[in-house]
């Protein structure tokens, strides 16, 4: 006998659950773009290999009264309990009190998202170590394969947050003929009726108390139904939040997670009837309606890179025994530069998008790495972060499988660095003035040995031009003093010497150096408090301003920076430190600097003291200790 309804079972007397577990919280701080890239992988994971099709998804809203959605004044009756449960938790209880408001309307928002050409979830007739089984009951569990997409089984839990009540239904029409569906909503902990027992916070809507699924196909969307032969799997998320520009988000997250899989013919997306396929897709990437602002370089670049056979360089790299990777490369100029990301994105098979490595280059490109079907995307995949933007070699227990895993991702690396520079050195449209550096670069004497005369030239080797724009932040919201002029002063509590009436300064960190000798630390302006916490200042990052770095000479080990001040400081500071592809900083030893054509003193081989005026403009150029070409940070700061 079956009894359809909602069940939440009880804990046993175990844990109690929050609302803010760590499967939800992963995917919070951006739903809507975590849903995109979830469900689009998840689809393309089940794609069916019998078709020569694409995976089609479709991203449909609607509208439903309450009444029509299966037993919905159950799941009010369960945040209610919630609240009584949690009243004294005043960030639980206001979660909860937000789900209350929302489950009371009488017209609730829903999105359906539906695949196609894929295998439905298969299991959902019976069977623990199924599809069906791993998605609905299970945490943490998956059985793809390395040409899967995901394999951690937590990317479900996307759907959830961005429902205002973590409330989502799953139906599945599979290729063996099973259909079934279920509903699934994620609460909190709450006190059962009648016991002292609490319930375990998750509830499913089933045909009985083993929370079985219903038989037969779910049609909250009274405008779709699947054909006869329309395999596949529907999620209907009820009270989807629907932010304002939610389908703008989608459309630019599925594509830049999956540009390579839309452009190949693999994937086809439909979001509230806009059609997104390897046809279509030159339309939208170049519409600024569909795509969202902080997206466009990204999305417009990857689209380029995949179909501009013309004008991009394209290699096969091959790591030793693990497979290949396809490189593709675009140096652009003149309108186009506004294109360029200076990044290469690294896509894994079946072309997801796993993230970018930054600055592979100061010229204007881009560039895209496919890693293909083998053992390198199987090596790679295991070292995935739960979202899959990451690879983390901390993920790795054993030692010496950690680095021999590290080692052949760094050949991969290095193998894109040096095509990558070969390519651009050779370009011919690589500038060897780049637009306003010219007015920097320094004049030298020519080579002796390479021309007759004494004839001056200006360096053009390799200038590498980066700009950083330091953004100001806020700071200082704790102090003990005011801050009234705010202008970044930091505040720290110092030793005071009662005999010399000064602030003493006390050195934090590891500063031993041989023999056990104490030295100044790079932190050796901060202190201690003295029992009547006089307060000493330290030194503050002047924030704001925009700075110039380029290369005059690899030789020479010569770099210029270019800023304008907007400080005056009598005693500012300059520091230079190089930056690698994982954001790693490094102090950089500066063995000569001149300001403005005037040699200053360099303090601890890496400080330069400095005067500087509010908008005057300052050209440093300094030798360094670096014998090949790196990407550059400056950083300037005064004592106050």
């Amino acid at each position: 006998m079956t009894d359809i309804k909602w069940r939440f079972p009880g804990n046993n007397y175990t844990a109690d659950n929050g609302l803010d577990t760590a499967d939800m919280e992963t995917f919070k701080k951006d739903a809507i773009s975590s849903l995109a890239r979830e469900v689009c992988q998840n689809s393309i994971d089940a794609k069916n290999s019998k078709l020569n099709e694409p995976v089609k998804l479709e991203f449909h809203s609607f509208k439903l009264n309450k009444n029509d959605i299966p037993d919905m004044y159950d799941i009010e009756s369960q945040i209610n309990a919630c609240i009584d449960t949690w009243t004294q938790n005043k960030k639980i209880s206001g979660q909860l009190s937000s789900m209350a408001t929302q489950v009371k309307k009488d017209r609730i928002t829903c999105l359906r998202i539906s695949d196609f050409n894929t295998t439905g979830l298969v299991g959902v007739s019976g069977g623990d170590n199924t599809p069906w089984h791993y998605l609905v009951h299970g945490s943490g569990l998956s059985d793809k394969g390395s040409t899967s997409g995901g394999s951690k089984g937590i990317g479900k839990f996307a759907t959830f947050v961005t429902s205002h009540f973590n409330t989502v239904f799953y139906s599945t029409k599979t290729i063996i003929g099973e259909t079934g569906y279920e509903g699934i909503c994620k609460l909190c902990s709450a006190k059962q009726e009648g016991t002292d027992e609490k319930t375990q916070g998750i509830g499913y809507y089933g045909c009985n108390d083993k929370n079985k699924p219903i038989e037969g196909e779910l049609h909250l969307d009274s405008s779709f139904k699947r054909k006869e032969d329309e395999f596949g799997t529907d999620i209907y998320i009820v009270g989807f939040k629907a932010p304002n520009g939610w389908q703008r988000d989608i459309i630019s997250k599925a594509l830049d997670s999956f540009m390579a899989a839309v452009v190949f013919g693999s994937l086809e997306i439909i979001v509230d009837d806009i059609e997104i396929n390897k046809n279509t897709i030159k339309d939208i990437v170049f519409n600024e309606t569909f795509i969202s602002k902080n997206m466009r370089k990204s999305i417009i670049s990857q689209f380029l890179l995949l179909t501009d056979k013309e004008n991009r360089f394209e290699d096969v790299i091959t790591v030793r025994e693990y497979g290949t990777a396809r490189l593709y490369l675009i140096e652009f100029s003149g309108e186009k530069e506004q294109y360029a990301t200076n990044d290469c994105v690294m896509i894994r098979y079946p072309y997801m998008k796993i993230k970018e490595h930054r600055r592979i280059s100061s010229l204007p490109c881009s560039a895209l790495c496919i890693i293909e079907d083998n053992e390198l995307n199987h090596i790679l995949r295991n070292v995935e972060n739960p979202q899959h933007t990451n690879w983390e070699f901390n993920r790795i227990e054993d030692p010496s499988e950690k680095r021999e895993i590290q080692a052949i991702y760094k050949e991969l690396l290095d193998q894109i660095r040096d095509i990558i520079t070969k390519h651009l050195a050779s370009s011919d449209d690589t500038k060897t003035d780049l637009e306003g550096a010219g007015q920097y670069l320094p004049i030298v004497e020519a080579d002796a040995k390479k021309a007759n005369n004494d004839e001056k030239k200006k360096i053009i080797d390799e200038p590498n031009i980066r700009k950083n724009k330091v953004k100001a932040k806020i700071i200082n919201l704790n102090a003990s003093v005011e801050d009234p002029l705010g202008n970044g002063v930091e505040v720290d509590f110092m030793n005071y010497n009662h005999e010399s009436n000064e602030v003493e300064v006390a050195p934090f960190g590891h500063n031993s150096g041989s023999g056990n000798n104490v030295h100044a630390g790079e932190n050796e302006v901060s202190g201690n408090p003295d029992p009547e916490g006089h307060i000493g200042l330290r030194h503050a990052e002047l924030r704001g301003m925009s700075y110039t770095f380029y290369c005059q000479s690899k030789i020479d080990r010569a770099y210029g920076v270019v800023f304008t001040s907007d400080f005056d400081e009598k005693d500012a500071y300059f520091e230079l430190y190089s930056v690698d592809e994982a954001g790693s900083r490094e102090s950089v030893i500066i063995e000569k600097c001149t300001i403005n054509n005037k040699d200053e003193k360099v303090l601890d081989n890496k400080r330069v003291q400095m005067e500087i005026k509010k908008g005057q403009q300052y050209n440093l150029t300094i030798i360094t200790d670096q014998d090949e070409l790196f990407s550059g940070e400056v950083k300037m700061y005064a004592y106050r």
